[in-house]
Parts: C-alpha cells; structure tokens; sequence
C-alpha cells in the first residue's frame, strides 16, 4: 500500500471477545444455561461482481480468515447470518456516530436471535477512505488482540459486516460465535504468532 493510502487508516483495530462467566480478552464459556439449538451453517455473501461492494468486501474478508485457519491447520468457520446481521448494524451505527467503539458483547449475546451460541467475539476496523478488504484483514492479522479471534481454534461461525459510509469512510466488524454444540477445542487464550500471514496482500475490493 502506497505511503498516502497508509495515511489514511488511523489507529482502528479494536477487540472485544466475551464468553459468559468468565474474564479475560478470550475465555471460555462453563455455564450449563445456554439452551438454545446451534444455528447450521449459512451461505456466505456473493463475491461476484453483481453484489455490491459491501458484500463483496464482507466475503472477501470471511474467505481470508478461512485462508489464515487453514494454513495454520485450524477448523475453518462457517458463515452465520444473524452474526453478519449484528456485524452490519454495528458497523452502520459505529458510522453514524463517528466513533469506534465496541458494542456490549454480553447484550449482544443474550439476544433470543443468539440462543444458539455460547459465546462471541469482535473485531472492529475504519479506515477515513475507501481501503481495499486487505487492509483491514492485514491490521488484523498484525494485531496480537485481533488475531486472537481470527486464529482462535474455538470459534466456528463468523459474520462480517462492512458499511460504507457517505464521507468516504469504511467501517468493518467481524463477530467471531461459538455454537452451543461446537466440536472445537476450548477457546485459547493464547496469542498466535503473527507469521506467517497467509493473505499478506493489502489489495481486494473497496467502496470505491
């Protein structure tokens, strides 16, 4: 990415994971009152050149932390719709306000629409103009908070929801979820080494 494209990301990437009962940037879920069914598996969103950008930025994005678990040999994530439903309204309102700032996770997650899932976390990025996908999967990816949800082995649905603002401005979120029934090692703590990044490239489609 070019020295004035660079300039035009602020400091941006914030992290938010919460399971209940539980402290810590990434923690595991022990509470037995979580009774909701596990949502299956959603399509993700079109990465033809017909959906519009916001779309095709959301699926570029999924499709990279799928690349990142896989080269690292972890389960990939699947699509969820009401998780991208969050990721969309977070965005669009983080936007309106002109503030990065994460939602409250442990409301977010008490929602009869999230029964389901046992424990979520967030990834949240805006850059002041129209970067491509790559830019803000890259910050991510180099931050130590950040990667934590991205590699983490315990999660298993994703949705991401991108707004493209009037100003110029992109706004991006990425809710990480855990299904009551996941077959996945425990939530990690642990922070992933940053390399190798497996989607190195700041490139992919914009707003723009």
């Amino acid at each position: 990415m070019d020295p004035a494209r660079r300039l035009l990301v602020r400091l941006v990437l914030a992290l938010a994971a919460v399971l209940l009962g539980a402290t810590g940037c990434v923690v595991v879920d022990t509470s037995p009152t979580r009774t909701g069914t596990a949502p299956e598996p959603d399509e993700p969103p079109s990465a033809g050149d017909a959906a519009d950008p916001e779309e095709r930025i959301a699926r570029e994005i999924f499709d990279r932390v799928n690349d990142e678990r896989r080269a690292r040999d972890l389960e990939p994530v699947a699509w969820n719709e009401e998780l991208a439903e969050v990721a969309r309204d977070w965005s669009a309102a983080m936007a309106e306000r002109g503030v990065l700032e994460h939602q409250d996770v442990r409301e977010v997650l008490s929602r009869e629409a999230l029964s389901g899932f046992s424990g979520l976390g967030e990834n949240i990025f805006t850059a002041s103009g129209p970067v491509p996908a790559g830019v803000a999967h890259v910050g991510w990816m180099r931050s130590d908070g950040h990667r934590v949800n991205v590699l983490n082995p315990g999660w298993n649905r994703l949705g991401v929801g991108v707004f493209c603002a009037p100003d110029g401005s992109v706004w991006a979120t990425q809710e990480f979820g855990r299904t009551v029934d996941a077959d996945r090692p425990p939530v990690a703590e642990a922070t992933p080494s940053v390399d190798p990044i497996a989607r190195p490239e700041e490139d992919g489609p914009s707003c723009s």
